[in-house]
């Protein structure tokens, strides 16, 4: 299983209430079922552990993949796009879409199915690649077959807040050196709204972006990404494209000047950040499926 998934599912998992507040799991573009068997067969922290046996939707396009999912009582089959109306028999509680919403034609359609899909303060958890910025120290932009869309932290904020779901008690991490950006998400009582008339301003007013979100967007009247820090779910907060305190780089490389006899050397082989944001508490929330979801404080500018 790829390493950023299970470093997300360990992560999950330490959540026991809420995860006892979950009975509808789908894996969204679940491709062989790996991660579709993680959630089929998860224990609880008991001792002895004992299974949470969730009902798993499995969903993907491709037959060929979805026959390799195994055959589990719990999981249920979807062979079918994942941006289609009516396509679960109940409204669901969790989604987990890791690396699958890039291959969307239409993300923003994609999301306002998946709200669809959920009940309200259900939970969507998406990892998307960004396919230009830095990897292994060096810059990078890829053209990748069937992603049409290019993801910056910012726009699937964005993408995430017009369709409904809160970004404001969200979790984000985007690490420098690491091109995937990946989101946790509560499903609200907000409507999906146009994204062609609907402003960062009107995100805000409607309560659906974090507060260092806000504060850049008054500031400057527009979000700088360097200035939004928000939690993880290891419950520490990172400022996107985070870098360790102290970041040692490549060994510095020969530069040749604008004569062919200049030749300038860098000789700080290190990469500082402003201090990580301390770490708080805020965890996940266990999931009132029935009942109607709190009301929550006005965070309007000023």
């Amino acid at each position: 299983m790829d390493r950023h998934s299970l470093s997300i599912l360990n992560l999950i998992q330490q959540y026991d209430t809420f995860l006892e507040s979950l009975k509808i799991i789908v894996d969204m573009g679940c491709g062989t079922g790996q991660d579709t068997e993680w959630w089929a067969t998860l224990m609880n922290n008991d001792e002895p552990p004992q299974p949470y046996d969730f009902s798993v939707y499995a969903v993907d396009r491709d037959a060929s993949k979805l026959a390799q999912v195994p055959n589990y009582k719990n999981i249920h089959k979807f062979n079918s796009r994942y941006d289609v109306e009516n396509l679960f028999p109940v409204p669901v509680d969790f989604i987990w879409a890791y690396d699958s919403l890039q291959y969307s034609a239409n993300p923003l359609h994609t999301l306002r199915m998946w709200n669809g899909y959920m009940n309200v303060n259900g939970m969507l958890v998406l990892a998307v690649p960004q396919h230009t910025g830095i990897e292994y120290y060096k810059q990078y932009s890829k053209g990748i077959n069937g992603c049409i869309y290019h993801y910056t932290p910012l726009m699937l904020i964005y993408m995430l807040a017009v369709n409904g779901f809160d970004c404001r008690d969200a979790y984000l991490l985007k690490q420098f050196n690491d091109p995937w950006i990946q989101m946790a998400v509560y499903k609200t009582d907000v409507a999906p709204m146009d994204p062609s008339t609907t402003s960062w301003f009107d995100l805000a007013d409607k309560n659906l972006l974090h507060p260092s979100i806000v504060d850049s967007l008054n500031a400057n009247g527009y979000v700088k990404q360097e200035e939004v820090c928000m939690p993880w779910l290891n419950k520490e907060l990172y400022f996107v494209d985070y870098i360790s305190q102290r970041m040692d780089t490549p060994p510095a490389t020969e530069i040749t000047g604008s004569t062919p006899d200049e030749v300038t050397k860098s000789s700080d082989q290190s990469i500082e950040q402003p201090d990580l944001a301390e770490v708080q508490t805020q965890t996940l929330k266990p999931m009132p499926i029935r009942s109607k979801p709190p009301t929550r404080k006005s965070y309007r500018r000023g």
